[in-house]
């Protein structure tokens, strides 16, 4: 059975196809076309009449299971904790474009961050993730300037260019800073400063 994600807040997103809903046209592809067509309703006894029908028929679906609520928060938490990975068996999701006015080439930033997940320091248009920042808990280096960064949320990336690796043992805390770049590719920074290097998830 398909399952849909709904957040029912100021945001709404919608994942999957059509939900088996009766007052559902199942040619569409928003689960709430049902509400859509009874606002449409001129008569009012009759708009709340089908409001209320709906109503009944989103809560039996979301018992059911066929329909899960979440927040937005939920959702910047998963796409935090796949960030590095590539799912294409999950649905897409996106996160909401915030626009500060401060942004560079075309990335907006996403406000109210939780530091013990990590803090999204930009994102693309259409709501990828861009840049991220997560607090490392060690570094180990191993042969040929391999270099391990395990994060304090249990994330594990690992250096591919073989470039020397410079940061303060002193410094706490000592974070990541993770950006997308060409091909898929991911760039990290110790504590903003200095080169990056090529690095790939791991864990």
């Amino acid at each position: 059975m398909t399952r849909y994600f709904i957040l029912l807040t100021s945001t709404i997103y919608f994942l999957g196809a059509t939900i088996a809903l009766g007052a559902v046209d199942k040619s569409t592809s928003s689960p709430l076309q049902s509400i859509y067509d009874c606002s449409a309703i001129e008569d009012n006894a009759k708009r709340l009449t089908c409001y209320d029908d709906v109503a009944g028929q989103l809560r039996e679906a979301e018992t059911a299971g066929e329909i899960v609520a979440v927040t937005s928060k939920d959702i910047k938490s998963l796409e935090k904790e796949a960030f590095g990975f590539n799912l294409p068996s999950l649905p897409k999701l996106r996160l909401p474009f915030f626009n500060k006015g401060n942004s560079q080439k075309g990335e907006g930033v996403l406000e109210n961050n939780d530091e013990k997940t990590g803090n999204i320091l930009a994102q693309s248009k259409d709501g990828d993730i861009a840049n991220i920042e997560f607090e490392i808990d060690r570094i180990v280096k191993r042969d040929h300037e391999v270099y391990w960064f395990y994060l304090t949320n249990g994330q594990v990336w690992k250096s591919i260019d073989g470039k020397h690796v410079f940061y303060s043992k002193h410094q706490k805390p000592i974070v990541a800073q993770i950006r997308k770049a060409a091909m898929s590719s991911f760039l990290l920074r110790i504590n903003g400063k200095g080169r990056a290097i090529r690095v790939v998830r791991h864990r």
